[in-house]
């Protein structure tokens, strides 16, 4: 494990020399040339998620805009002659989707690799079978996506036997563990005398033996390994963001809070900028704590006048996730006795870490799945508040807060925490049952208790640690708290969101988390000019059918990115 950590820091120390060559390209300014095209947006179901304004007939959107919001008399006139008419024959129109928490280099390299979604184990045992016979002895294999309800029993012996000459590294749905085989383990130094590293677990048989199983920091830097080939290949890097803005804008999504972490792909993501390639706006986030976080602050510039690359909060991680069993729990996880987690952090150093930013001013973000996670966070950020009277207006996050104590719902209004959660943790409430006892269960996700007791709320998919990502299936999971499939759920009826109410978490509340609700969330005259259209409108139909509403058109900044055959 040390020698991965050296090899690690060897190649960061790589990163951080290249990225000085390229630091004169990152540095260069920014001024949005401003289209004169004009767009009529009329005959359709208007939702502007902005309570001010009467439902509009018409939408005129001049440039990156929108110009004005009224009668379909009046913008006829406002539009002229040259505008270009689009007809939504009936159809919704809303704001584009604001995803508040993406991987956007990981969701192209996910989508472009074996997802073993679903699969038993012996499934995966065939697909990696097969995948051992294209590669060469000692070629890495990889995956994603597998999971404990249908692959209950995963070992290193079953990849050993598909796989012997290959290592085997397949990394489970939630990101937060990884599967692999004895040549991997060899690869990785881990062995029965390795000790577990400070956040994260080596499962181990019953003679202590490691099992196959890396659950966090155990997984080592076979992740990043892959990661800073993928940044370093020029061809791979742009096949992995070009697939990322396809899925993006076939969804509806015109803004991510992306979890960037390094100067490579914002350098790329200002490329297509300028090139006018971009068709979704990005709010790009370092990982404090990290060799990463020093490349992207030292070596990369932001233009705070620029809506289409901004530099955002930092991210750090307290815990790890439940279905493997390493979010930090106050009470042992039902199905593992003695197991409350894997914190990342001591109490005294969340305080560290947060008192440092109240200090600075510094937006951050936490990790957060566990009640454990967020109280200690919570202790932290009330104690920064105590000693720096501001720290409520920088609008400090919680991502995920898969399980909170109701006492801390409050205690979040008061310091001003914007909570920011995925209602896709919603989409199967057997597991949650098996890993939490069926009492915790029902009183997990208690993300409309939050809502409703003020606390700023926004939406999103954490692509692709959900396997899932399209912001219609979101406000499903959000509106019914059932699976996918609608056979189980809801566990708790009470945290259900209206259809009005889990759309503007996806708007109104994300554009909130990253301090730009003045510039979008609404359909409102003076702001971006983001929109989808929808097929049907998600208000009025049965909650069951939202989930199959399709995306007919995406616009960015007034650009159609996105438009099928229906329009």
């Amino acid at each position: 494990m040390q020698r991965k950590q050296k090899i690690l820091l060897f190649i960061s120390i790589f990163i951080l020399a290249i990225i000085t060559l390229l630091f004169c390209t990152l540095n260069r300014a920014y001024v949005e040339k401003e289209s004169d095209t004009i767009l009529l947006l009329y005959n359709g179901n208007i939702i502007t998620m902005d309570n001010s304004i009467t439902k509009p007939e018409a939408i005129v959107v001049k440039g990156s805009r929108i110009l004005f919001l009224g009668k379909l008399q009046e913008a006829l006139i406002k539009a002229g002659d040259t505008a270009i008419k689009i007809n939504l024959k009936g159809k919704t129109l809303i704001p584009g989707f604001n995803d508040n928490h993406t991987h956007t280099l990981a969701a192209g390299s996910f989508y472009s690799e074996i997802i073993l979604w679903n699969k038993t184990c012996e499934d995966i045992a065939l697909i990696i079978n097969e995948e051992a016979k294209k590669k060469k002895p000692g070629e890495l294999i990889t995956g994603n996506s597998w999971d404990y309800p249908t692959c209950p029993k995963p070992h290193k012996s079953i990849l050993d036997k598909a796989a012997p000459d290959n290592p085997v590294f397949l990394t489970q749905y939630s990101g937060h563990a990884a599967w692999v085989n004895s040549k991997m383990l060899e690869e990785m130094e881990i062995s029965k005398d390795t000790p577990d590293p400070k956040g994260g677990q080596i499962i181990r048989d019953k003679n202590g033996e490691p099992n196959g199983i890396l659950r966090d920091t155990a997984m080592g830097t076979s992740e990043y390994g892959k990661f800073i080939k993928q940044i370093l290949s020029p061809d791979t890097h742009k096949k992995l963001i070009n697939k990322a803005l396809t899925l993006y804008k076939e969804a509806g999504i015109t803004s991510v809070q992306d979890n960037t972490w390094e100067p490579f792909t914002v350098r790329l993501l200002k490329k297509y900028r300028d090139s006018q390639e971009l068709s979704c706006r990005f709010t790009c986030w370092p990982l404090g704590d990290s060799p990463l976080y020093y490349a992207f602050t030292w070596f990369t510039s932001f233009n705070n006048h620029d809506l289409w690359v901004r530099k955002g909060l930092v991210k750090y991680f307290s815990d790890g996730a439940f279905s493997t069993r390493t979010a930090w729990l106050s009470k042992e996880y039902a199905d593992e006795p003695g197991n409350v987690g894997s914190p990342r952090y001591t109490p005294e150093e969340l305080e560290k870490i947060v008192l440092h930013a109240a200090k600075d001013k510094q937006q951050i973000t936490f990790h957060a799945i566990g009640d454990r996670a967020v109280t200690e966070i919570l202790n932290a950020v009330q104690k920064a508040q105590s000693l720096y009277p501001w720290t409520k207006e920088l609008r400090f996050r919680m991502e995920h807060i898969q399980i909170i104590h109701p006492d801390d719902i409050q205690r979040m209004k008061k310091l001003g925490i914007v909570a920011c959660v995925q209602p896709f943790t919603l989409c199967n409430p057997q597991k949650d049952i098996t890993l939490l006892g069926k009492d915790r269960a029902i009183h997990a996700y208690m993300f409309y208790s939050l809502f409703k007791a003020g606390v700023p709320m926004s939406f999103g998919s954490d692509i692709p640690a959900e396997v899932d990502y399209q912001p219609l299936l979101g406000i499903y999971y959000a509106v019914t708290r059932k699976s996918k499939n609608g056979t189980m759920g809801p566990l708790n009826r009470k945290e259900c969101f209206t259809p009005y109410e889990a759309l503007y978490c996806y708007t109104m509340g994300s554009a909130y988390a990253e301090f730009m609700e003045h510039q979008k969330g609404s359909l409102s005259k003076g702001k971006v000019a983001d929109m989808a259209v929808l097929s049907n409108d998600i208000l009025s139909i049965s909650p069951d059918k939202i989930k199959d509403v399709k995306v007919i058109m995406t616009i960015v900044g007034g650009m159609i990115v996105y438009r099928n055959d229906v329009l």
